[in-house]
């Protein structure tokens, strides 16, 4: 998935689906590959699942690292919109930091999202 732009459109638009973020049911899984989906909120998806389940889910922290990224680098605008969130997920991307749980990938990725949760939230 990592450096594929359709992988990343696919992780973030299954994220949107399963987490609620989807203003209509799917048909099918084909919404997965389309890039310029409209239909789907930045800030439920961050909301509802991603930064709100970073910590619970060990086996899979560096997934939800990545998709954390992937939703920010694309949206840069979303500390702005929940300044709170941005603040609760900054410190939950600390706290990782200063772990030992994520893979060196997830550790350049969790600093890019502390870099733009810092530069972009007020």
């Amino acid at each position: 998935m990592a450096d594929d732009d359709d992988g990343e459109t696919a992780n973030l638009n299954y994220w949107a689906y399963w987490l609620g973020a989807f203003s209509q049911p799917q048909a099918d899984d084909a919404f997965m590959r389309d890039r310029n989906r409209a239909d789907w909120d930045p800030v439920t998806l961050l909301r509802r699942g991603l930064a709100q389940s970073l910590h619970q889910a060990p086996g899979y922290v560096d997934l939800y690292v990545h998709s954390i990224w992937a939703l920010l680098t694309t949206n840069t605008w979303l500390p702005q919109a929940s300044p709170a969130l941005a603040s609760d997920l900054d410190g939950r991307a600390v706290r990782l930091l200063d772990g030992n749980l994520v893979s060196q990938r997830s550790r350049r990725e969790l600093s890019a999202v502390h870099y733009v949760l810092r530069e972009y939230g007020t």
